[in-house]
C-alpha cells in the first residue's frame, strides 16, 4: 500500500511517502528528520487527534465554554468523543485543565477545561 503524509511534528512540513505491507514493513520517503518516520509509522496505522469541542455553562456571562483531550486521542473515536461531550453542562467557576469527562468514550484519555470561568451572578 502507499500513502502520502505530511508531517505535524515539526514547523518543516515535510511531505512523505509510506509504502507499506504492515508495521514491520514500512518504507518512509520524503522525511528531514527521524521524527518524520514515527508520525508517519503512527499516521498509516493509528492515526491520532487532539479532541476539542464546546460545552455548555451555566454561572457566567458566556453560555458555551472550550474543552479539549488532555492528549490525543485515536482518530475513529472522535465521534464517540462527540456523543459523549454533547450532553454536558458545566457550572461555573471551572479552572483551566480541570478534568470535565473521565476517560472519554473508553479511550483512556480525559477531556479537560480550555480556559478559565469565574462564577458571575
Amino acid at each position: 500500500m502507499k500513502k502520502t503524509v505530511i508531517c505535524t511534528t515539526c514547523p518543516s512540513g515535510c511531505e512523505m511517502e509510506a509504502v507499506f505491507t504492515d508495521k514491520n514493513d514500512l518504507t518512509v520517503t520524503g522525511n528531514r528528520c527521524p521524527k518524520g518516520k514515527a508520525y508517519c509509522l503512527n499516521e498509516c496505522f493509528n492515526p491520532k487527534r487532539t479532541f476539542t469541542a464546546s460545552v455548555k455553562i451555566e454561572g457566567c456571562k458566556r453560555a458555551m465554554m472550550p474543552v479539549r483531550s488532555k492528549d490525543a486521542v485515536p482518530k475513529d473515536m472522535l465521534m464517540k468523543c462527540a456523543e459523549e461531550v454533547h450532553n454536558v453542562v458545566l457550572k461555573a467557576p471551572v479552572k483551566s485543565h480541570d478534568v470535565v469527562i473521565e476517560n472519554v468514550a473508553g479511550t483512556g484519555v480525559d477531556i479537560i477545561a480550555a480556559m478559565t470561568l469565574k462564577q458571575e451572578v
